[in-house]
């Protein structure tokens, strides 16, 4: 599973997707936006990433090897992660969309955003399969994996997997009217705003596997790409218009996210969050002034790197990890989940059961695990970091 749209197997990212004239396009999950003409990378984005990738690794550590009846500081953490982290690769997914494909002709980005899907559902595959053999016991034969390969089944912690493959290919047969909205600003936020009835679908209706990751369902955890769909939305208009720092952007952010608190806490709901599986209104916009949140200190956190690097006179990436976790989103996440389900099986006559900081340790060990398999498949250059080629020298 090699090439730019998903690294799987690690490899070079292109340094500008948005501007790059090369006929490779990278995968949303992989990709970075281009900051100014000089063509030089914002490292935001893949900075933004990183921070979600952590929270999950964290999360997903928290909820196999912890007990949050006997630490319930660990259900705070995964209340929180849970509500901003698939939000935030939704809106990440969008954004860099807007530079690779929806920068370019139909006809270019088409391929590349059907290879995408395909890498996202065998990403799914793997997982998934992964989750049956070592969590559920589920012997190796072909009547164990046909259901997973043929999406008649959902594993656990793999929904949001095939989910950006649903994503991919909305975001394909909508091509042409995503490009419309997106150079019409206020029918850009307008259509994020409508996508928002989708959540009172009526989710008990829906039983249809296939469809669980599309639209919802109340059948199993799912993940649907049209409730989240306005995310992404507001992706590809933040990377479309470079949006940084807007009060406009804060006061609807804040307001989103009162109208969630104000559900939670309101009397009559007994302080329970709002229902997520299938997500509800208010779980799809509570998450928006974090998330706006986490989008500017990315920025800040990018702009005091290219400061660092320009202005220090022994440069080095101080931010690479974060940086190396975002380029290579879908490695880290499928990794780490593999790794998590081996060691949640093989640890399970031990009763292994860790704190909040000792489960964040882990996370930190899984990691970097992730990390150095990049490292050891990328010899002669640190991961995650562009090659340069070198110029060309003029004769004469």
């Amino acid at each position: 599973m090699s090439g730019p749209e998903l690294n799987l197997v690690p490899g070079t990212v292109p340094l500008e997707p948005a501007l790059s004239s090369s006929r490779v396009l990278p995968s949303p999950l992989q990709a970075s936006a281009s900051v100014t003409a000089e063509r030089r990378r914002d490292r935001s984005i893949d900075l933004f990433k990183g921070l979600l990738v952590a929270g999950m690794v964290y999360c997903h550590c928290l909820q196999f090897f912890s007990d949050q009846q006997v630490y319930p500081a660990g259900q705070r953490w995964i209340d929180i992660i849970n509500l901003i982290t698939f939000s935030g690769f939704v809106f990440s997914f969008g954004y860099a969309s807007q530079l690779a494909y929806y920068s370019k002709s139909f006809r270019r980005a088409a391929p590349r955003m059907l290879l995408t899907a395909f890498k996202m559902l065998v990403a799914f595959w793997l997982s998934g399969l992964a989750y049956r053999l070592f969590i559920d016991g589920r012997p190796l034969s072909w009547a164990g994996i046909r259901p997973v390969l043929l999406v008649e089944e959902m594993p656990g912690w793999s929904e949001f997997l095939i989910s950006f493959a649903y994503l991919t290919l909305a975001g394909l047969v909508l091509f042409v009217p995503l490009k419309w909205a997106v150079r019409r600003k206020a029918a850009g936020f307008l259509a994020a705003a409508l996508l928002l009835a989708a959540t009172y679908i009526p989710y008990g209706a829906i039983h249809a596997v296939k469809l669980g990751p599309l639209i919802g369902t109340r059948d199993f955890a799912s993940f649907p790409a049209v409730q989240y769909f306005p995310y992404y939305l507001l992706g590809m208009l933040f990377a479309k218009y470079r949006i940084g720092w807007d009060w406009r952007v804060l006061a609807g952010a804040a307001a989103a996210s009162a109208c969630f608190v104000w559900k939670w806490l309101a009397p009559g709901e007994g302080g329970v969050l709002p229902e997520r599986f299938p997500p509800s209104l208010w779980w799809i916009i509570g998450p928006a002034l974090v998330l706006y949140g986490y989008y500017l200190l990315a920025r800040v956190l990018g702009r005091f790197q290219d400061r660092w690097m320009e202005r220090s006179a022994h440069p080095f990436y101080l931010l690479q990890p974060l940086e190396v976790m975002g380029r290579n989103v879908l490695w880290f996440l499928l990794l780490s989940n593999m790794l998590i389900f081996a060691a949640a099986a093989s640890q399970r006559s031990y009763g292994l059961l860790l704190p909040p900081g000792e489960a964040f340790i882990l996370a930190l060990a899984l990691l970097a695990v992730t990390g150095f398999s990049l490292w050891i498949m990328s010899p002669g250059k640190a991961a995650g970091r562009p090659e340069r080629r070198p110029e060309r020298k003029l004769k004469g």
